[in-house]
């Protein structure tokens, strides 16, 4: 996968997005309870958002290591945290990333967990970056039928191109981590203790109206390549047209008097390392 090639869109979009995850990121940062002096590691980071909060609470006499798989994303975090000399931007894939002598207080990750080929090995690497009592706290989705931020294009989706085959909800991908007793099964039988999860039911408040965030999601999600591959080539315009006008009805029906709020379930996970 060309992460990179991802990055930029979502960069492009990235006030949009920020918001509209604004509060499940602030719902993280309650569990994880940072504390001023601790390391920490951001998992998945992004374009920096929870690294430049987590900085914040742990202040100038902790760290915090902004850690993604994108270059362009490092790249994004580097601009970001000019004025955060204690945020660490780093690059690397976290499935094999060297991360003993991390010695990190608290592992966290918003939405940066559920797209490892092999999530087994990966936790038992990110494991190694936690110091001995350290906490990991990530959020993930839970499944398409809680959140219409997933389902109204995938319906749209689905309408314009039957021929296009379902997606498999356990590969990775946004949903890979909805099925809790896997994950917690998972995180058990590498080592961590404490293993939790809680399902949680909020509402994304993205900016704009429907046909606004149609077009950040048309942007940002892989459309094109899907109507290039299972639609009708010579109608491509015309099938994204039709699918965008799915969208915003769909995400039209969450308006209220104070913007777009799409229902959503997440999923908070946390396990300690103890040894």
């Amino acid at each position: 996968m060309d992460w990179n090639a991802l990055a930029h869109p979502w960069i492009d979009h990235e006030e949009r997005i920020e918001k509209a995850h604004s509060p499940i990121k602030d719902g993280l940062l309650d569990r994880a309870a940072l504390k001023v002096g601790e390391r920490v590691l951001d998992l998945g980071c992004g374009s920096g958002a929870l690294s430049l909060d987590a900085a914040d609470q742990v202040g100038p006499d902790g760290s915090v290591i902004a850690f993604d798989i994108a270059e362009a994303f490092v790249s994004r975090v580097i601009e970001r945290a000019r004025d955060h000399v204690h945020v660490e931007p780093v690059q690397g894939d976290a499935q094999h990333y060297n991360f003993s002598g991390a010695n990190c207080d608290a592992v966290v990750s918003l939405f940066g967990t559920m797209f490892f080929d092999e999530p087994k090995s990966a936790f038992a690497n990110i494991g190694k970056a936690l110091s001995a009592g350290g906490r990991m706290v990530f959020v993930t989705w839970a499944g398409p039928q809680h959140n219409p931020w997933f389902s109204v294009p995938g319906r749209a989706l689905a309408e314009a191109l039957p021929e296009m085959p379902k997606p498999d909800p356990s590969a990775p991908g946004p949903m890979a981590f909805a099925n809790v007793e896997m994950v917690t099964n998972l995180l058990s039988e590498i080592g961590f203790q404490k293993v939790s999860a809680e399902e949680v039911d909020t509402h994304l408040t993205p900016i704009g109206a429907a046909a606004d965030i149609t077009a950040m999601m048309l942007a940002i999600g892989p459309f094109r390549g899907a109507v290039s591959k299972f639609g009708n080539p010579d109608a491509e315009n015309v099938i994204l047209e039709t699918i965008g006008a799915s969208m915003i009805d769909g995400y039209g029906a969450f308006s209220t008097g104070d913007g777009i709020k799409v229902p959503a379930r997440v999923i908070y996970y946390t396990a300690t390392r103890l040894a």
